[in-house]
């Protein structure tokens, strides 16, 4: 095997006939040897010897090699009293070595921060945006501070050449920090909003014209405060379309971040408003809610915004409802009190949850009060399970109808609420949950009865029971369909008239048993026994 390090000894030759290279030992200079390649003899001479060209530092053209001394420094020991002869200083290790993965890591992230923040600050500006509502103010600490940052690290990043890197950092800071300035879109506080967008938009309806100077002033300032641009804005947008609808502002006082997606979720439910209604933040922690495209009066989006806290006043000149939000009316209660039937503050926290704007939580109170004895708060509770079943979007209809079986106590209000549900529910083409019809049979509610039997008609099994249970009224409508059922519906029909007929019933009954299979003969003679032995 080759040695791990060349062998310096050996000698490299190039045969004068085929000019091929070979080394050789030393021992051989002076000898004949033949070539492998050509078979020629020749002696190995100086003539035949390849020597290499020799390299000296100073025939390189590199100014890198200008660092290093050409003179050596003196030692450590010098002679007392003579001064050492210095040639240069000596070089910073710094400028000597590559640099670091840590330096341009740095470097690149310092630039790409800056990029970052600049197409931030062009692009998420606009309506809806990252940076909507943010002052201009805030807009420059956060440009000033990542500027500063990166000019940080692109000197950190380049030490053989700091003043370059400073010159280029300070040109990137400077036009991060003037990007504020041209795209303002969204920007400045709700004062410099309103002097950007003036006192009123073109063509808006201005109704402080009519007020007295001092009034004016207060609405102005009251705008200034608010920040009613965005609102303004959507006011005039509708007025120019020329829609029926309407916008107006909820000015929601110290609402949690965290719970500001549940309001606006909330709010776009019970007011069926446009799903562009946006929150804008304002100083001190509130936000401005623009609801746009909704039907309802400024005093009615109060009522609905009262469960979000206390309403504090209505500004009919401006469309704003100001509302001190309660963010404690967001956390649910302890499930174990919730959940157990015993406790004593088992109504009264579930009564609670029923009144909660987040659906989930509203579904499990139901759920658990579907199971519980109506004990205390029957009415309260009935009469919100009442307004819940009418609310539209809501998944869990039947469980409220299970719920209301057991809390209504007096027979009419629940039964007609579900029955108008039933009815959308039948024109939209949706599922019908059998716990609607359950709660208006229960309740005796007749007007179900043509409803139910096209349904039984249509499906008899999962129907025929809770048709069954209206009793003798639905026997006048069963002998008028009886002629045109067969097989199953016939089956279901005989047996829903041995349970309800009459008197009527029994020719409807014998007519059928001509024919009869041998299993509907057997039904239709259960149900003659039956309808004699009620006779």
């Amino acid at each position: 095997m080759p040695p791990p390090t060349p062998d310096d000894s050996l000698l490299l030759i190039r045969c004068p006939s085929c000019a091929q290279r070979f080394k050789v030992g030393e021992d051989l200079r002076e000898r004949t040897v033949e070539c492998g390649g050509c078979e020629h003899r020749f002696r190995i001479t100086d003539e035949v010897i390849v020597r290499g060209r020799k390299f000296y530092p100073s025939e390189t053209k590199s100014q890198g090699l200008n660092r290093f001394q050409r003179v050596p420094l003196p030692g450590a020991e010098s002679v007392i009293g003579v001064q050492p002869v210095r040639y240069s200083k000596t070089p910073d290790p710094a400028i000597l070595e590559p640099a670091s993965p840590l330096r341009i890591l740095a470097g690149g992230v310092g630039v790409a921060g800056m990029v970052l923040i600049t197409m931030l600050l062009m692009f998420g500006n606009g309506h809806g945006g990252v940076l909507d509502g943010m002052p201009l103010e805030s807009r420059l600490v956060m440009a000033g501070f990542v500027a500063f940052l990166g000019v940080v690290m692109l000197v950190y990043a380049n030490p053989r050449a700091r003043l370059k890197a400073l010159a280029v950092g300070v040109i990137l800071g400077g036009g991060l920090m003037a990007v504020p300035f041209f795209f303002t879109a969204g920007s400045g506080s709700p004062r410099s909003q309103q002097r950007v967008s003036g006192d009123e938009p073109s063509g808006a309806v201005t109704p402080e014209k009519s007020l007295e100077p001092a009034e004016v002033s207060a609405t102005q300032a009251l705008r200034n405060r608010i920040g009613t641009s965005p609102l303004d804005a959507e006011i005039q947008r509708l007025a120019v379309e020329g829609s029926s609808k309407q916008a107006a502002g909820l000015w929601l006082r110290g609402l949690s971040d965290s719970n500001r997606f549940r309001v606006r979720d909330y709010i776009l439910r019970v007011t069926a408003a446009d799903p562009a209604s946006h929150f804008y933040p304002r100083d001190g922690g509130d936000y401005l809610l623009v609801v746009t495209g909704i039907s309802k009066s400024l005093q009615e989006l109060a009522d609905l915004a009262a469960v979000l806290g206390q309403t504090e006043k209505i500004y009919p000149e401006i469309s704003v409802v100001e509302v001190r939000v309660r963010n404690e009316v967001f956390v649910e209660g302890p499930i174990e009190k919730l959940s157990r039937k015993e406790d004593p503050a088992f109504y009264d926290l579930n009564k609670r949850e029923l009144e909660s704007i987040d659906l989930e939580r509203v579904k499990r109170a139901v759920q658990r009060l579907a199971v519980a004895e109506p004990k205390i708060y029957r009415s309260d509770i009935t009469r919100r399970l009442i307004l819940l079943l009418a609310e539209e979007g809501l998944d869990f209809k039947g469980n409220i109808c299970s719920a209301l079986a057991i809390w209504s106590e007096q027979a009419g209000p629940a039964s007609a609420a579900a029955l108008n549900v039933l009815k959308k529910l039948i024109v939209d083409n949706k599922a019908i949950p059998q716990e609607m019809i359950a709660l208006i049979v229960k309740e005796k509610n007749t007007d179900v009865i043509p409803i139910l039997d096209e349904l039984w008609f249509k499906n008899p099994m999962p129907w025929e029971s809770l048709y069954a249970d209206l009793g003798p009224q639905i026997e006048a409508t069963v002998i008028e369909r009886f002629p045109q059922t067969s097989g199953t519906i016939r089956y279901s029909a005989v047996r829903i008239l041995g349970r309800v007929g009459g008197a009527d019933s029994l020719p409807v009954l014998s007519a059928a048993l001509s024919s009869a299979d041998p299993e509907l003969r057997v039904l239709i003679d259960q149900a003659q026994k039956s309808i004699a032995a009620r006779r």
